[in-house]
């Protein structure tokens, strides 16, 4: 690590990792990353469309980070009305879309950022920023409890909901309650589910304000989750309402892995820059509102 880059990247996610690519292309460039791994813990549905992926990457997609492959979806009503959506309404033969491994692939982006001429550091975290005179001009960080003062020209904050950087930068990225979803999933073994279908549950009884998900991962394996709008939690968490969906759905399921956290359901901040810092993915609100997908939109913004 050098004491100087042109640009530091904060946040290994895939809108880091492709900022951090991109940028190394004419760039000194630094990439942290907090954890000790990236693309652990995921927290997503993993989920993301065919066309656009391959658009993004500019190549085939590499079936080592591809858990399934998706050719239909299914919205089902309280009532019992699903509405069936396929590659065949659309005459396409390819998928539709593809079940990412996100461990996998979160690593990748940030290989090919590495390949790209990024110095990428893991276990190492924002702690602050340098501002000289009103503008951004650096990183303050600890990596392994080593206290740190890398400068740069440019910062990018890609650390996620809420974004940490982007306020500390005085962009207010506080969000409301009724502009986040409260989100808890199961990876589910044992399962029977359709195979290359994307399974969706509105309704109030199984997510308040938003939906429930059933995404295939192949070998009778499931990520299973659901979100809730902030505005309308009460004392019956998320995970509440997930519990009884599995078993309602899936009595002989068993969980493999457990994760929450938030998805983005609200416009995009008005306001994403200021002098030296930009922010880019969930920092920056990036999202599909209606879905809460934040992969690709994310990932084509920067």
């Amino acid at each position: 690590m050098k004491d100087e880059y042109d640009v530091i990247v904060v946040g290994a996610g895939p809108a880091g990792s492709i900022a951090a690519q991109t940028a190394a292309a004419e760039c000194d460039v630094l990439l942290i990353e907090k954890r000790q791994e990236i693309g652990s813990p995921v927290r997503c549905g993993e989920a993301v469309v065919r066309q656009e992926l391959l658009e993004l990457l500019g190549s085939a997609a590499d079936p080592k980070w591809i858990a399934s492959e998706i050719n239909a979806a299914r919205v089902n009503a309280p009532d019992g009305t699903t509405v069936d959506f396929s590659g065949e309404m659309f005459h396409k033969e390819d998928p539709l879309g593809y079940i990412l491994e996100r461990k996998i692939f979160d690593r990748q982006l940030a290989k090919n950022a590495a390949r790209a001429g990024a110095d990428v550091m893991v276990r190492t975290r924002a702690t602050g920023l340098i501002i000289e005179h009103g503008i951004v001009m650096g990183v303050t960080m600890n990596r392994l409890g080593e206290e740190l003062a890398v400068r740069s020209r440019i910062v990018i904050g890609a650390d996620g909901v809420e974004s940490q950087v982007g306020r500390w930068g005085g962009i207010n990225t506080t969000l409301k309650l009724k502009d986040i979803g409260a989100c808890a999933q199961y990876h589910l073994d044992n399962v029977d589910v359709l195979d290359r279908t994307l399974d969706f549950y509105v309704g109030s009884q199984y997510s308040p304000g938003s939906y429930a998900w059933i995404f295939p991962k192949g070998d009778h394996a499931a990520n299973v989750g659901l979100a809730v709008l902030g505005s309308r939690i009460t004392d019956k968490r998320p995970v509440d309402y997930l519990n009884e969906f599995v078993a309602n759905k899936f009595p002989d399921g068993q969980p493999a892995e457990f994760v929450v956290g938030g998805v983005l359901l609200s416009e995009g901040l008005k306001t994403m820059t200021s002098d030296g810092l930009m922010l880019v993915g969930d920092a920056a609100r990036l999202t599909d509102q209606l879905a809460g997908e934040g992969i690709m939109e994310a990932s084509v913004a920067v």
